[in-house]
């Protein structure tokens, strides 16, 4: 990767990551490995399911926790709808969370809908919005009772409940579940009793969600859960997360070869600052390093289903983060955290015992 590049307009632009030779390498790699991983997956109808989930921090404001004035985050609304059409041809669901603004709502609608038809988003309050390539059977959202600080003030945070269709002309109706959710975070202080409650409601919507298809005759070929889930990859609260809340569910983000986890985190990417200057303002992210994995696509399905997961199931799934996708025609991050993409292969063969 060059140190400067052109732009659409012909403009030469800095390498975002300056001249710091570690920071250059890591970037070439990532690329390298995210271009091998998007044209690994194969593109057939279905038969996979390739699952994007992104924080887009379209919160208006100037301060530390928020992504510029209105107007700001329309404008990377906007690109951000560009960069998803680029690579919509390796994504069938797109899971988003922090879409708190109206207006940058309306655009990422209009704009995906041509690609993504069916869009699920609840209300501006929760921040969350599911566009799909699959009809919805039907949606639903469920809010956090359990909140804490500043968030439960000015945010609904929940989790959404989405039933995918998967074939139209089948005889029973085959759905995959998907759940998007944001979990508290530690902004303003220690969210880990907050947290802990939602990740239990999270799996009474999973639950429900499962109960529902069986009484209504579906079946039901996987269930993922999508999201800034806000804890730590590799941490104790992740530990007690997998075994204690979703025992048997298999984190998609997880590496199949133990490779570099560099290449897996996904915040802070970059923080949104705003200038007073003598020549007038300047708003926009300024890099920083990824230090932690906080944005998940989880595979829940073994949670219902009797008789276990095949071994072949545990690692092919292997999801990864595309850093490329965040950024715009100048280099500059389009959010503070990375967009990931998971895919699940078919489940199984439509036997399941899904007995909860």
């Amino acid at each position: 990767m060059d140190d400067d590049r052109n732009d659409d307009s012909g403009a030469t632009i800095r390498n975002p990551y300056g001249t710091d030779e570690s920071l250059v390498t890591l970037e070439r790699r990532a690329r390298a490995y995210d271009e091998a991983l998007t044209r690994s997956r194969p593109a057939c109808a279905f038969g996979t399911l390739r699952v994007m989930s992104w924080n887009l921090q379209l919160l208006a404001g100037p301060f530390s926790g928020q992504g510029g004035f209105r107007a700001d985050l329309i404008k990377r609304a906007r690109k951000i709808v560009q960069n998803i059409i680029v690579v919509a041809e390796t994504v069938d669901v797109v899971c988003l969370q922090e879409v708190w603004d109206d207006a940058s709502r309306t655009v990422l609608r209009s704009g995906l809908a041509t690609t993504f038809p069916y869009i699920f988003s609840p209300a501006a309050k929760c921040g969350l919005m599911v566009c799909s390539k699959a009809s919805h059977v039907c949606n639903h959202f469920v809010k956090f009772t359990h909140r804490g600080g500043i968030e439960a003030r000015a945010f609904e945070k929940g989790v959404s409940t989405t039933y995918l269709r998967l074939a139209q002309n089948d005889a029973c109706v085959r759905v995959a579940i998907i759940l998007n959710t944001h979990l508290q975070s530690d902004y303003w202080c220690s969210g880990r009793v907050a947290r802990f409650s939602q990740l239990v409601c999270v799996r009474e919507s999973f639950m429900r969600a499962v109960r529902e298809c069986r009484v209504n005759g579906y079946v039901v070929e996987r269930v993922l859960l999508a999201g800034d889930i806000n804890v730590e990859h590799g941490s104790a609260e992740y530990e007690h997360m997998m075994h204690s809340i979703f025992p048997g569910a298999i984190d998609l983000m997880n590496s199949p070869l133990n490779d570099d986890d560099s290449f897996r985190l996904t915040f802070p990417v970059a923080r949104w600052r705003h200038y007073f200057l003598k020549c007038g303002r300047e708003s926009r992210y300024f890099d920083l390093e990824p230090r932690v994995r906080i944005d998940y696509v989880m595979d829940l399905t073994p949670m219902g289903v009797s008789q276990g997961v095949p071994p072949r199931h545990k690692h092919v799934d292997s999801g990864y983060v595309n850093r490329a996708l965040c950024r715009d025609a100048r280099g500059r991050a389009l959010s503070d955290h990375f967009p990931i993409v998971a895919m699940s292969s078919v489940f199984g063969s439509g036997t399941e015992d899904y007995s909860l």
